[in-house]
C-alpha cells in the first residue's frame, strides 16, 4: 500500500510540474512583451547594484546612500551628455532628414544605369499618390503614432520604477524567489542567481565599454574624413553597438548613404573608416573586454537575436544577448552541472594514479 501511495504521490507531482511548464509556456507565448519589459527593469537594476556596490566598496557609504549616488550619477551622465551634444545632433538630426532622401536619389540614378537597377527602380511605385496616404489616413497615422510614443514613455517609466524598487532591496526579492523551491534547493537556487547577477554585470561592463569606444572612434574618424552630421552618425553608432551582430550592420547605412550625398569617394571612405573601426572592434577590442567578462557565441547569439526578433520585434532583439547570457548561467548550471556531469551518491571515488 505504502508503495502504491508514493508511485500515485509522485505521478501527481510530476503532472503538476508537466501543467506548471505549460502554463508557464503559454503565459510566456501571449505576454512575452511583458517578460522582456521585466527583465529590462532586471538588467537596469543589475546596473544600478553594480554602481552601487562599487560606490560602497571605495567610499564606505551606508547601501542607500550609495544607491542614490549610484542613481544620481546614472541620469546626471545621460542629462549632462544630452545637454552638450543634444543641439548639435539635433540640428544634425535635422540636416539628415533632407540628405538621407538626396543619397537615395543619387543610389537610384546609379541603379539607372544598369539593366538589373531599372528593374528594381520600376517596381517602386512612380505615383507619390500611392505612397503618400489621404487626410483620413494621415491622421490616423499621426494618432496611432502620438498613442506609440505614450505606451513607449509608460513602459520606460514602468521599467525605471520596478527597478529602483529591485536595486534598493535585491535580497528581498531573490530570497522571496528561492522559497518557491524545496528547502534542500534554496542554497543552490541562490548561488545560481548570484551568478546570473553577476554574468548580467560582466556582460554590461564589456558592452558598454565596448559602445563607448566604437562611438568616440566613429565620431573621430568620421571627423577626420570630413564626413557631414559625423557626431549624429558616431551617436547613432553607440546605441546601435547594443545590439551585437545586427546594430553595426544597421548603423553603417545611414553613414554610407551621406557619405554619398559628398561624393562615391566620400562614401568609399566612410566604409573603410567603419568597416575598419568594427574590425578592430570585433578581433581586438572585444576579445579583451569580454575575455574577463562573458562570451557569447556569436552563431548562438545571433540565431537567438534573429528568433526573438521574429517573435517580439525591436525589444527582443536588443535584449537577446543580455538573456542569453542569463541562459547559458542556467542550463550550465542546473542542467549540465546538476544533471548531466552529477555523480550518483554511492558512486565510487576513482583510485589515484
Amino acid at each position: 500500500m505504502t508503495d502504491i501511495y508514493t508511485y500515485s504521490k509522485r505521478v501527481a507531482t510530476a503532472a503538476f510540474i508537466i501543467l506548471l511548464m505549460l502554463a508557464g509556456f503559454y503565459l510566456l507565448g501571449r505576454h512575452a512583451y511583458f517578460f522582456l519589459l521585466v527583465f529590462a527593469a532586471i538588467l537596469l537594476a543589475v546596473l544600478f547594484c553594480g554602481m552601487t556596490d562599487w560606490i560602497t566598496g571605495k567610499l564606505h557609504l551606508p547601501r542607500g546612500l550609495s544607491l542614490l549616488l549610484a542613481v544620481l550619477f546614472f541620469f546626471g551622465v545621460i542629462i549632462a551628455a544630452f545637454w552638450l551634444i543634444a543641439p548639435t545632433v539635433s540640428k544634425q538630426v535635422q540636416e539628415m532628414r533632407q540628405t538621407i532622401p538626396q543619397a537615395v536619389s543619387q543610389v537610384e540614378q546609379w541603379l539607372s544605369q544598369y539593366g538589373w537597377g531599372q528593374k528594381l527602380i520600376n517596381k517602386v511605385p512612380n505615383d507619390m499618390s500611392k505612397v503618400v496616404p489621404n487626410q483620413d489616413a494621415l491622421l490616423s497615422n499621426l494618432s496611432g503614432a502620438f498613442s506609440t510614443t505614450l505606451s513607449f514613455l509608460a513602459d520606460f517609466a514602468i521599467v525605471i520604477i520596478t527597478a529602483l524598487f529591485l536595486a534598493s532591496s535585491p535580497k528581498l526579492y531573490t530570497t522571496g524567489l528561492t522559497k518557491l523551491f524545496p528547502v534542500r534547493s534554496r542554497s543552490r537556487m541562490m548561488e545560481v542567481l548570484g551568478k546570473c547577477y553577476g554574468n548580467l554585470k560582466s556582460w554590461l561592463v564589456g558592452m558598454l565599454s565596448a559602445m563607448a569606444i566604437i562611438g568616440v572612434s566613429s565620431a573621430i574618424g568620421y571627423s577626420v574624413i570630413g564626413l557631414p552630421l559625423a557626431f549624429a552618425l558616431a551617436l547613432i553608432a553607440f546605441f546601435l553597438a547594443f545590439i551585437p551582430n545586427v546594430g553595426p550592420w544597421i548603423a553603417g547605412v545611414p553613414a554610407v548613404l551621406v557619405g554619398l550625398t559628398v561624393s562615391p569617394q566620400m562614401a568609399l571612405y566612410v566604409i573603410l573608416v567603419y568597416g575598419g573601426i568594427q574590425l578592430v572592434e570585433t578581433y581586438l577590442i572585444t576579445p579583451i573586454i569580454f575575455q574577463k567578462t562573458v562570451d557569447l557565441p556569436p552563431a548562438l547569439l545571433l540565431f537567438f537575436q534573429v528568433l526573438l526578433g521574429i517573435l517580439q520585434g525591436a525589444l527582443g532583439l536588443l535584449l537577446a544577448a543580455p538573456i542569453l547570457a542569463v541562459l547559458m548561467v542556467v542550463v550550465n548550471e542546473l542542467y549540465i552541472k546538476d544533471v548531466l556531469e552529477k555523480k550518483p551518491a554511492h558512486a565510487p571515488e576513482a583510485a589515484p594514479k
